[in-house]
């Protein structure tokens, strides 16, 4: 098993990883066909950005789909670190959605991610440069590919990786703000995006926070521009199964979705202002062209027999191991790949089960997690996820994910397919970095590598449950809050209706934009959405926030207390400000530290 607690890994290159100049060498046998067969092929032969030779188009197209999930080839990193399970995208953009709110916590303290649970990055942070390292070399990798003279030809495998570049870049502008812009490889420096605002005079002195203006300015109309010319050329949208050669494939459907969510961000990238936003209405319009598409809610009248009689719930179908298969894709605008044999991982959907199970623990339908793989045991709710579906969260405690789950079944009112909570051994209250381990909060078996069929899974250890990074559910919540916005009560409540009815939830006469919140963390919780969600509606940081939960800024009490406002976003790693001196670290950071 991959060691989980290290994390003193050091780069030991200063050079930027955005500044790598290099070609694909690939000593594979490539096979026709869809991303499947790219993926095995990829993960069966050999990717270096450090080898200049002829590249590979397939797979390198291969490679700008893999890198959001996998670590390397073959199991190493692209880049330097201790453990290659630490360098994967999703494994990282958990830590930082997810670890710094009123969602989830870690016991393991080392490599930043401490400093995650008590809302106190720094720029000397391993987990922070992971983090960066990660998405710029993933752009990296997209550039090149985009650059290809034998790529040219095919238009919607250019937009397709036009598009994860783009996805690339909206999470570089919503976790650093103002981060290094390159769209081509090349052996200059990498400016800092303010310096690409047509508002930006080089000969005029700026404060930090005004540099990050013009940064989030620029790249906002950058990514917006590229989403809108990658759809022209992106396949029709069409929800797919694991058995369609084009499964894991974006099309037209990921371009709106994610349209939607920067609209939906816009005022936070704009105005520093979650709620003072120009583009609630592009976000609706958008979030709507999914809605109307051929994807859909995943819901109970589109589920087999066979698995209902098992005691699956429709949401429970959406993370098994054969998710790609039992009909809950109907759901997945852009599904990540896994299988047991052919794209293991450790930071993709691996990490999901293995981080937060152990041994003892059973999922809300009574089954094992479906791989040996279980045990990392880090990863637990923080008490404030609870009450989003009970008053009396305490009484989670002490029960099996099952046992929880019949107890809200029994009143319609409070009944909810998505509570997940294992109490069982388990304390309600997780107080940051107190050391006292997986024992204190509730365990959250959210995902398993069992199958809904009689199947096994492909392997015994390794899993096979795809990561639905993009679902269709987004679009309706999207729309539920930007229609509020809209002064449209009417249609939120239809939007937010039909994600609680998934769930067998009651509906309510009427929705807030904090029962939209709410809601979007009932659906959401541990997918990597919760802390731009909490900044958009100014409950993050900021000294007059009022909305806390506990070990909120370090503190330790049930709702913690504020942070300032700056650590909405995240430094620039220190690595990389000393490798670069076009650079300028994020407002409220210091410069470096070592």
């Amino acid at each position: 098993m991959k060691n989980i607690v290290s994390q003193k890994s050091k780069v030991e290159s200063r050079k930027p990883l955005s500044l790598l100049s290099f070609s694909v060498t690939v000593f594979i046998l490539l096979a026709a066909g869809g991303l499947n067969s790219c993926m095995y092929d990829l993960d069966n032969g050999n990717i270096d950005p450090n080898v200049t030779t002829t590249a590979n188009p397939t797979a390198l197209y291969s490679k700008c789909y893999a890198c959001l999930i996998l670590e390397g080839m073959d199991g190493a990193s692209d880049f330097k670190t201790d453990d290659a399970g630490k360098s994967t995208f999703l494994r990282n953009l958990f830590n930082a959605n997810e670890l710094s709110t009123d969602e989830a916590i870690c016991w393991w303290t080392d490599g930043g991610l401490g400093d995650y649970g008590i809302n106190r990055p720094t720029p000397s942070s391993d987990a922070i440069r992971y983090l960066y390292y990660r998405m710029i070399i993933n752009v990296s990798y997209c550039n090149h590919y985009l650059e290809l003279p034998e790529a040219q030809d095919d238009k919607t495998k250019l937009a397709e990786v036009r598009l994860i570049r783009a996805y690339l870049y909206y999470q570089l502008l919503d976790l650093f703000g103002n981060p290094p812009f390159i769209t081509a490889i090349s052996n200059e420096m990498p400016r800092q995006a303010h310096t690409f605002n047509s508002k930006y005079d080089a000969n005029k002195s700026y404060s930090r926070a005004e540099l990050m203006a013009l940064g989030r300015e620029y790249l906002f109309g950058w990514i917006e521009s590229e989403l809108k010319t990658a759809e022209a050329d992106l396949m029709e949208a069409e929800p797919r199964t694991d058995t369609d050669v084009n499964y894991g494939r974006v099309d037209k459907a990921a371009a709106w979705l994610l349209l939607s969510r920067l609209y939906l961000n816009a005022g936070t990238y704009l105005n520093d202002d979650g709620q003072n936003n120009p583009y609630w209405r592009e976000a609706l319009d958008y979030a709507e062209q999914v809605i109307n598409s051929p994807y859909r809610l995943f819901d109970e009248s589109l589920q087999d027999s066979e698995s209902k009689m098992w005691d699956f719930t429709p949401y429970d179908m959406l993370f098994c191991g054969n998710n790609g298969s039992n009909g809950a894709s109907v759901e997945a605008v852009f599904p990540l790949l896994q299988d047991g044999k052919v794209t293991r991982a450790w930071g993709g959907t691996m990490f999901f089960i293995a981080a937060m199970w152990n041994s003892d623990m059973l999922t809300a339908y009574g089954m094992y997690a479906g791989t040996s793989s279980i045990g990392w045991a880090g990863m637990r709710a923080r008490p404030q996820l609870a009450e989003k579906f009970t008053t009396t969260p305490a009484n989670f405690v002490g029960k099996s994910a099952e046992d929880n789950r019949l107890m809200l079944e029994v009143n319609a009112a409070t009944r909810d397919d998505r509570a997940i909570f294992w109490g069982e051994g388990h304390t309600l209250s997780c107080i940051p970095n107190d050391g006292q381990g997986f024992f204190h909060g509730l365990a959250v078996p959210k995902w398993s590598n069992q199958y809904t069929t009689d199947a096994t899974p492909h392997d015994a250890g390794e899993v096979d449950t795809d990561f639905f990074l993009l679902r269709a559910a987004e679009a309706y919540l999207n729309a539920a809050e930007a229609a509020l916005h809209q002064g449209d009560a009417a249609k939120a409540k239809t939007y937010v209706d039909a994600v609680r009815k998934r769930a067998h939830a009651a509906v309510r006469d009427s929705y807030t934009l904090d029962d939209v919140l709410d809601e979007r963390s009932r659906e959401f919780y541990f997918e990597c959405l919760r802390r731009p969600d909490l900044i958009r509606n100014n409950k993050f940081g900021g000294l007059n926030v009022s909305y806390g939960w506990e070990g909120k800024g370090g503190n330790e009490s049930y709702t913690g207390a504020p942070f300032d406002k700056y650590l909405n976003v995240y430094p620039i790693p220190s690595t990389e400000m000393m490798a670069n001196t076009n650079l300028i670290q994020n407002d409220g950071y210091t410069e470096i530290e070592k």
